[in-house]
């Protein structure tokens, strides 16, 4: 920016700024100059900060989305000599597994300064300074807050998916609670966690979590009732180490402001589902979340301040655009607390019967009902009355169901989808001829 000369007779801020007032390009660019500096200041030292962004990733520069590469432990084999000469160049291929995460968030925030704002606010420096703080705070912090909510969302949709191991735990509070009973559960887990077991990720992959590394989010209420020294006790730590190693929540549900503001936040997205009643009364239930710092995937993947001033109505508009990746790891290990049961009670398979000609497929779905924080994946098996031919299948995973050309017509394949409890439910398919 030049250099903006004042005169000499200039000696008060309220003369400077009636100078810079009376000229637009002057206050185009003093405007544009302390904006800028208050932005920088405010960047890196916010009113109210996101406390979960410590499981940030950075800023993904380039590109939109994000390959997670896990590589599964090899297969061990027995030393024979004798199979060594025919076996020696057998190729053995490594259990490579990816993951994508997209982004998946573009927002923007808007604030308005006219000129009579600024025109008034000459009266000290102090104040000055004090409107363009509060107004561009207004923008970080709205971010801020709406990262968080995001994130949280993003977990308590994942706990209600069954994407997320849930360990039922005794009561922390309440009639019948047993707090020591959960400490002693918590434990158990914190420990479980260094070993390699697949046990604990969605992928079912053998990984582990070292104690140092693992982050324990507990809402308010519960520390408040347990304690953070039998807490730091209960998770093998330090209670210096616990706190800093805590990450905080007030909740694992939503109040009426922060359900209002997701609604905004989501305004037009087909994927957003508002908890219901059922679900916050699964989330009240949590005690407490473990997890490695890896189970979030969350990426900035832009954000600019942008400005332009309107003529007509002599005042500038200010935007605050940011883009983000909202995701969870399937690789890295979680697990929830809880004290409601978590079992699922029925799987049921929709069509219940239908007719599919050969040469065709059909979108099969399954829904999964039950109480808790109960998964709600399925894995689809067929068959049938007859032998099926080779080229008839299901996806184990979406359930689209392929009748081979030369399936026997007649043949009744019965679609199976198994929950993780052991819960089936079936369909009848009858294979016939194509028109």
């Amino acid at each position: 920016m030049n250099p903006v000369r004042v005169p000499d007779d200039t000696r008060s801020i309220q003369n400077i700024g009636e100078f810079i007032m009376s000229y637009q390009p002057y206050q185009n660019a003093f405007l544009n100059a302390l904006v800028n500096r208050i932005g920088r200041v405010l960047v890196t030292s916010r009113l109210w900060n996101n406390p979960w962004s410590v499981f940030k990733k950075g800023k993904m520069e380039y590109g939109e989305t994000v390959e997670e590469i896990f590589v599964n432990i090899a297969k061990p084999h027995s030393f024979d000599p004798a199979k060594a000469e025919s076996e020696v160049f057998k190729r053995e291929i490594p259990d490579v597994r990816a993951a994508f995460h997209t982004m998946n968030y573009q927002k923007f925030y808007k604030v308005t300064i006219s000129n009579d704002q600024l025109r008034q606010a000459f009266l000290s420096f102090s104040e000055l300074s004090d409107l363009i703080a509060r107004i561009v705070d207004s923008l970080y912090t709205s971010m801020n807050l709406d990262e968080y909510l995001v994130m949280k969302y993003m977990l308590c949709r994942e706990m209600l998916n069954g994407g997320v191991y849930t360990v039922t735990t005794p009561a922390v509070s309440g009639a019948g609670a047993d707090p020591e009973g959960a400490v002693e559960l918590y434990r158990q887990y914190t420990n479980a966690l260094t070993y390699l077991k697949s046990t604990y990720n969605r992928a079912g992959v053998r990984t582990s979590t070292p104690v140092d590394r693992q982050v324990i989010i507990v809402p308010v209420a519960a520390e408040a009732t347990i304690g953070v020294k039998v807490l730091a006790n209960a998770f093998n730590i330090s209670e210096v180490e616990y706190l800093g190693r805590r990450i905080g929540i007030d909740s694992f549900d939503f109040d009426a402001d922060d359900t209002a503001r997701l609604a905004e936040i989501f305004e037009n997205d087909p994927d957003y589902t508002p908890l219901n009643g059922t679900e916050v009364t699964a989330l009240q239930s949590v005690s407490a979340f473990k997890c490695d710092p890896e189970w979030f995937m969350v990426f900035d993947n832009f954000d600019q301040f942008t400005e332009n001033y309107n003529g007509q109505g002599l005042y500038w508009q200010y935007f605050y655009h940011v883009w983000k990746t909202f995701s969870a790891s399937p690789f890295a290990n979680a697990i929830a607390f809880t004290s409601q049961t978590n079992e699922v009670t029925e799987v049921t398979v929709a069509p219940v019967s239908s007719n599919v000609a050969v040469g065709t497929s059909i979108q099969m779905t399954a829904t999964v009902e039950g109480t808790g924080l109960y998964p709600k994946t399925v894995t689809w098996s067929i068959k049938g009355s007859e032998e099926l031919a080779s080229g008839t299948n299901i996806d184990p995973t979406s359930g689209v169901l392929h009748v081979a050309a030369d399936e026997t017509v007649g043949n009744t394949i019965t679609v199976t989808a198994s929950a993780s409890g052991g819960q089936t439910g079936t369909s009848t398919i009858t294979v016939i001829a194509s028109s």
